[in-house]
């Protein structure tokens, strides 16, 4: 009697955790994902502030529109449009690692991605809160060496409370086209952007003789936006890159204000577009495209 006391004690167990292991798995895939609305910002280490704003400010045109403190220190944040922003943190020891940090995606339901992203187990850096520049914030590792930050601007913080203002006519470009991230390996950063986060998949190139791709982009799922999977063994490849409507002009501009730097030239890239790169006294990427094919 007392052996089948204890065989229906274990059955009951083993039913009871199934049944609590099937209840969990069904609000998991009740808690749906939030709208990802675009790139909001990308922030990099600088080995001077002045580099930065001589490189992204006078030449390209961009306005340092404020400054806050994080973690890694002071940062200042340089308007592209109302909703984007590329952002810098000084770190004289840049030569020894990447420059690039985070790159920061728009989503209205920080909290809803929270509750998402744990259902999922993703594990969070740094829980829903407000950051030092007043907004809604949520971090995540990538599966590289930098964070993913899904942002909510609220009206209190500094970048929506800079709306309309400093959006100079000197600008080169006035959006950001997408964000070019370094991976490793591909299937890792797969899982997370597209069976976790629902990016999907627009394009990929690979040369004839190299067993992965070499760039693959990604649509961001609730808008025209997308990234840029950067597959190689240079791990300070992540850059911006700018939407411009002619390549030709602003090669013009950036030659008047050169002061003595080299303007490359432009090429025809593999998805038909006219690219320029660039790097800045750092060794950091921007990238330039025009928004449609060659013609």
């Amino acid at each position: 009697m007392q052996k089948l006391i204890i065989t229906i004690k274990k059955a009951l167990t083993i039913f009871l955790g199934v049944m609590l292991l099937s209840i969990t798995e069904m609000l998991a895939q009740d808690i749906k994902r939030p709208p990802v609305w675009g790139v909001a910002k990308m922030t990099f280490l600088v080995s001077d502030f002045n580099i930065a704003r001589s490189f992204y400010g006078d030449f390209l045109g961009y306005e340092e529109a404020f400054s806050y403190h994080t973690d890694l220190g002071k940062v200042i944040s340089f308007k592209v449009n109302d909703r984007q922003f590329l952002e810098f943190v000084e770190d004289s020891q840049i030569k020894r690692k990447n420059s690039f940090v985070s790159v920061s995606f728009h989503c209205d339901d920080i909290s809803g991605m929270e509750a998402y992203l744990k259902s999922r187990e993703i594990n969070i850096l740094k829980e829903h809160g407000l950051d030092n520049a007043g907004n809604e914030v949520l971090s995540i590792q990538s599966t590289e060496f930098y964070q993913i930050e899904f942002i909510n601007f609220t009206k209190s913080g500094l970048h929506k409370r800079t709306a309309t203002r400093f959006l100079g006519k000197e600008r080169v470009a006035n959006r950001l086209h997408h964000a070019g991230l370094y991976v490793s390996d591909v299937a890792k950063a797969d899982y997370l952007f597209r069976d976790i986060l629902g990016f999907w998949e627009m394009w990929r190139f690979k040369t004839a003789n190299d067993i992965r791709p070499n760039f693959i982009y990604m649509g961001i799922p609730d808008c025209i936006e997308n990234i840029e999977y950067l597959v190689t063994d240079d791990s300070n490849t992540s850059h911006p890159c700018f939407k411009v409507e002619d390549m030709q002009e602003m090669i013009y501009v950036l030659k008047e204000r050169s002061g003595g730097r080299k303007i490359p030239r432009p090429i025809i890239g593999k998805g038909n577009r006219w690219l320029l790169n660039m790097k800045n006294e750092d060794n950091t990427k921007v990238e330039f495209t025009e928004s449609f094919t060659v013609r």
